[in-house]
């Protein structure tokens, strides 16, 4: 791609470092809802870790009864424990279930973060953008001006009629307003950097994104990876619920102790097999769970055609902002041609300074319009590195 001739080593080297200073780009509260939210997902899936271990259950529970034909309290205190410690692969997968829980959940909290800090750089470019084009507008108003003017003198000279210097009047009239309209949308814009960020964009420079291989982006994708986690825990969850309907060995232990004419105490510990022998929904169970699991390998195979199609897309779109930004430049080294013989001719008393302002304002344009279609070009990419692991 030819947009690599426009980054230089030193472009790439300052995207590199800037990389790991896109997220203080948030708001201090932003950066801190991210905070929590990862720091909930980490419990979350600490909970499913030791999800199969049971309680440890105390009780305490005072009756009145008539035992051995003598009325009294009877006050019991237990500690009773009934703890699975094999369930035909249950345990085991159940760990699996939660580590695969835990990579889900973080690749989440990455979308989200990655999500945001596009949200505040995109503003940011497209601040970098309004601005570029403000300037052009002013570059073509100046130039409008100087055709009034032109006119005018025409017009006073008798050379033209009204329609000619009222068609101009209009045209500076219109770009006058497209200057407003601009000036307002940069305001939004203003409005929406300062809700998301802390910081001052006049003093930010942005992250520079260089052009990524297909194979990189797919391998890199935080949507295909999110969707690869889950496809792996739904595979565990079917297993573990095969495991339900398996047999089970569990610890069972208690101590109870009772405060009554008797003062007794004692313990009681073994081992428990169990398996359930009846379940209505046992089949349709097992099959939900397992139609999970293909639905999620269609899902995974159709987020990564999504994302080879938006890759594809966004190439031809850098393609023809290329090709745009080559004939902007072509243009630039045009209208300096005609600058330095229209300049000569200025000094020779064959051209006025009108000529040369309005060359020098038309190659000022087209100037800015390369600038222009390059922010584009980083936008694009930068809907492309977002959705990268790590990329920003």
């Amino acid at each position: 791609m030819r947009l690599v001739r426009y980054v230089s080593l030193f472009l790439v080297l300052y995207s590199f470092l800037f990389a790991g200073e896109t997220k203080d780009l948030l708001s201090g509260l932003r950066q801190e809802k991210l905070r929590l939210e990862s720091e909930k997902n980490e419990l979350e899936s600490d909970n499913l870790k030791y999800d199969w271990l049971n309680q440890i259950v105390a009780s305490f529970s005072r009756t009145n009864s008539d035992r051995r034909g003598m009325d009294g309290t009877m006050d019991t205190f237990s500690v009773v424990i009934d703890q699975p410690i094999f369930k035909s692969g249950g345990i085991y997968y159940a760990v699996k279930y939660a580590n695969a829980s835990r990579e889900y959940l973080r690749i989440t909290s990455r979308l989200s973060e990655q999500s945001e800090i596009k949200s505040v750089v995109s503003t940011l470019l497209n601040l970098k953008k309004i601005d570029l084009q403000i300037l052009r507008q002013n570059f073509l108003i100046d130039n409008a001006k100087i055709d009034i003017v032109r006119k005018k003198e025409q017009y006073d000279s008798g050379f033209l009629d009204s329609s000619y210097l009222d068609q101009a009047i209009l045209t500076k009239s219109a770009l006058q307003k497209t200057l407003l309209d601009m000036e307002s949308s940069k305001n939004e814009l203003l409005n929406t950097f300062k809700t998301i960020s802390d910081a001052d964009y006049l003093k930010v420079v942005p992250p520079v994104f260089g052009m990524i291989d297909k194979q990189k982006y797919i391998s890199s994708s935080l949507l295909v990876s999110e969707k690869q986690k889950e496809t792996q825990r739904n595979e565990y969850l079917k297993k573990m619920t095969i495991a339900n309907f398996l047999p089970t060995l569990s610890l069972v232990a208690g101590y109870y102790d009772t405060n009554d004419i008797f003062q007794e105490n004692y313990k009681t510990y073994g081992l428990k097999l169990s398996m359930p022998i009846f379940d209505v929904n046992r089949g349709r169970d097992i099959q939900m769970q397992k139609l999970d699991v293909l639905k999620s390998k269609v899902a995974l195979e159709d987020t990564k055609r999504s994302e080879e199609n938006l890759y594809e897309n966004s190439i031809k779109k850098i393609s023809f902002l290329e090709q745009k930004i080559d004939l902007a430049r072509q243009d630039v080294e045009l209208y300096s041609s005609l600058l330095v013989t229209t300049t000569d001719a200025f000094k020779a008393g064959e051209k006025t300074i009108y000529d040369v302002d309005t060359l020098t304002n038309s190659k000022q344009t087209m100037a800015l319009d390369a600038d222009i279609f390059g922010v584009d070009v980083q936008l694009l990419l930068l809907d492309l590195y977002a959705k990268m692991n790590g990329e920003i």
